[in-house]
């Protein structure tokens, strides 16, 4: 799965609040222009933040499934020697 570098999203807001320090000192800017910008990065942000939740809950599951794999592993594997162990005894009890 790729995900969003969050050096590269970092770098994004930086451009932005260079704009926007720019766009104060500015004596003219075409307005249109500058709503376009302001709803791209509102929406970008968005979802960048929706992408981050999303990751913690795909590592919680991640680890979760992990967890219950290990425990699921250790109960079938102690089952299997103890089946094993009764074979061998009722196999020798009928040799």
């Amino acid at each position: 799965m790729q995900g969003i570098d969050n050096r590269e999203h970092r770098n994004l807001l930086d451009v932005f609040q260079k704009y926007e320090h720019m766009l104060l000192n500015a004596v003219e800017i075409e307005l249109g222009e500058d709503d376009k910008i302001r709803k791209e990065i509102a929406e970008i942000t968005v979802l960048y933040n929706n992408f981050k939740t999303l990751l913690a809950e795909l590592e919680k599951c991640t680890r979760d499934y992990e967890s219950k794999k290990k425990y699921t592993r250790s109960i079938l594997h102690k089952n299997i020697r103890k089946l094993t162990t009764e074979i061998q005894k009722k196999s020798n009890l009928q040799d």
